[in-house]
């Protein structure tokens, strides 16, 4: 038999004070939460020593992420950000993707495996939610091939030449002897794509010359290298995100 608490007056009394308690924090957090930390401008020095491109220079410049630029101008920007208000290094399974990639092995305990080449960070900012994808610099992964042009950046000249095969994921020779860049030295370099149904260039950091002067290999990097390579900004792709327009709004 049900007890008579339970029909009472005094059950429904505690009904209606937790659904009040209830809307009260509901109401305390969306306070709390409505503000958010300002965007920081990134390291403008930093950038310039790392990026030789003009147009990811502008769009910097401009006060804009766009697809390309590497990851540590996104950590600068929210570095103020809480662990409430984003999540980051998300493993995934393809650029685009939000669902994350999580393995169990013995005792139900989960690793991420070390082979996964693409991450999402996801950030809750004053306009939006706000999706970045990365990925693990890869030939073959980016979509990279014979007759693409690789162009090195090497203090005040560019240096291209049409990428004759790639010899491994890491490894590409190209149909020209660059004998003018320095080996064993990290250059930037960009490759412009010959025939690809979305990509038109991508940005490289850590590209190495070998002795031959035509082979090219990538050097050891870390994920704070890693180019943008996708947004979504409140649900829809973006070609950019204008951190200082977010600010200007919250403002």
């Amino acid at each position: 038999m049900m007890s008579n608490f339970y029909k009472g007056p005094s059950f429904m009394k505690v009904i209606k004070y937790n659904l009040l308690l209830f809307t009260l924090l509901f109401i305390l957090f969306q306070v709390g939460c409505s503000h958010y930390p300002a965007l920081q401008e990134p390291d403008n020095k930093m950038f310039v020593q790392t990026v030789k491109s003009e147009s990811l220079r502008d769009s910097l410049n401009q006060g804009k992420i766009t697809a390309g630029m590497p990851r540590f101008v996104i950590s600068q920007l929210f570095k103020n950000y809480s662990d409430g208000v984003k999540e980051l290094k998300i493993p995934v399974a393809t650029l685009g993707s939000k669902q994350r990639l999580e393995e169990e092995e013995g005792w139900s305990r989960k690793y991420v495996d070390p082979n996964i080449n693409v991450f999402l960070d996801k950030y809750e900012t004053s306009e939006g939610r706000l999706y970045i994808w990365y990925q693990r610099p890869d030939f073959y992964t980016m979509d990279v091939s014979a007759r693409d042009t690789l162009c090195i950046f090497y203090e005040d000249t560019v240096f291209c030449s049409v990428i004759n095969y790639l010899n491994k994921f890491s490894v590409l020779t190209v149909r020209d002897s660059l004998k003018k860049l320095p080996t064993d030295t990290t250059l930037f370099a960009e490759i412009h794509y010959n025939d690809h149904p979305w990509r038109e260039v991508t940005y490289w950091y850590t590209i190495e010359m070998l002795s031959n002067a035509k082979t090219f290999k990538l050097g050891d990097t870390n994920y704070e290298l890693y180019p943008v390579e996708l947004l979504e900004f409140n649900n829809e792709p973006v070609s950019s995100f204008n951190w200082r327009e977010v600010n200007k709004n919250e403002d």
